[in-house]
C-alpha cells in the first residue's frame, strides 16, 4: 500500500532538501581556504626580494672574480693609439681611444661588393662597407709587447702561432672596428699627465678579450695622474 498521507510526503521533502543543502555546505567548507593574513604576505614579499637581492650579489662576484683573473693571468699587450680628439667632458676627464690597429683590420677586410672607390677611401666610418662580422687579429709583439698586424683569424686557436703572436677579438660593427674600449677615464684635473700617451696597456686572456688597463708614453712607461705622481714623490 502507499502512503499517501501528505504531512509524511512533506517530512520526507524537507530531509531531502536538509541533507542536500549540508552537503552543499560541506562542499565550499572544503573548496574554501582560509583567508593569507598580511604579515604571511609580507614575508613572501621579503623572501622574494631578498632571493633577487642574493641573485644579484651572486652575479656581481661572479664577474668581480673573472675581472680579477683576467688582470691577474692576462698576458700584457701594448696597442698604439690612432689620433683623435684627446679630451672630452662627460662624468669627469676622458680620452677618446683609437688604435692603429683598427685601420690594419679595415685594410685587410674584403669590402661589400659593388663598394665605389669614393667610399672606400673615406676616412670617415661607412655601414655600406663592410658587413657586420667579427673574428681574431694576429698580432706579433716586439720586445716592448707592442702589437703590430700579422693577419687576420677565424679562431682564438693558438696552434701554429710563433711565440710572439697573440690573438685578439675584433667585432665589425656600423663599418667601424671595434676592439676594446673607446674611452680610457682619469680624475679631473690630470688631462696634462695623459696627453703624452701614445699606447694603451691591455691584459689579453686566453679567449683573446683585451681589458684596457693603464696608458704607456713614448718611453714605454705607464703614465699616473698628477697628483698620484707627487705623493709618490712625497714619500
Amino acid at each position: 500500500m502507499t502512503d499517501s498521507n501528505p504531512v509524511s510526503k512533506m517530512l520526507v521533502s524537507k530531509v531531502s532538501v536538509s541533507k542536500a543543502s549540508s552537503d552543499k555546505n560541506t562542499g565550499l567548507s572544503k573548496t574554501l581556504k582560509p583567508p593569507v593574513s598580511w604579515w604571511q604576505k609580507r614575508a613572501v614579499t621579503i623572501s622574494v626580494a631578498m632571493l633577487g637581492l642574493l641573485c644579484i650579489l651572486i652575479v656581481m662576484s661572479i664577474n668581480v672574480v673573472k675581472y680579477e683573473t683576467h688582470l691577474a693571468t692576462g698576458k700584457p699587450v701594448l696597442l698604439q693609439l690612432a689620433p683623435v680628439d684627446p679630451r672630452g667632458f662627460m662624468q669627469g676627464d676622458y680620452m677618446a681611444l683609437s688604435y692603429a690597429l683598427e685601420r690594419d683590420v679595415l685594410d685587410a677586410l674584403s669590402p661589400k661588393p659593388h663598394t665605389s672607390d669614393s667610399e672606400f677611401n673615406n676616412s670617415e666610418p661607412n655601414p655600406d662597407i663592410y658587413e657586420p662580422s667579427e673574428g681574431y687579429v694576429i698580432v706579433a709583439l716586439d720586445e716592448h709587447n707592442v702589437g703590430q698586424f700579422v693577419r687576420l683569424a677565424d679562431s682564438s686557436n693558438r696552434d701554429g702561432l710563433a711565440a710572439n703572436e697573440i690573438p685578439i677579438h675584433y667585432r665589425i660593427r656600423n663599418g667601424s672596428v671595434q676592439l676594446a674600449t673607446n674611452a680610457f677615464f682619469f680624475q679631473e684635473g690630470h688631462a696634462e699627465a695623459f696627453e703624452a700617451a701614445k699606447y694603451g696597456l691591455f691584459r689579453v686572456n686566453n679567449k683573446g678579450d683585451p681589458l684596457l688597463t693603464d696608458m704607456v708614453n713614448g718611453e714605454f712607461e705607464v703614465i699616473v695622474g698628477k697628483s698620484s705622481l707627487d705623493d709618490k714623490t712625497s714619500n
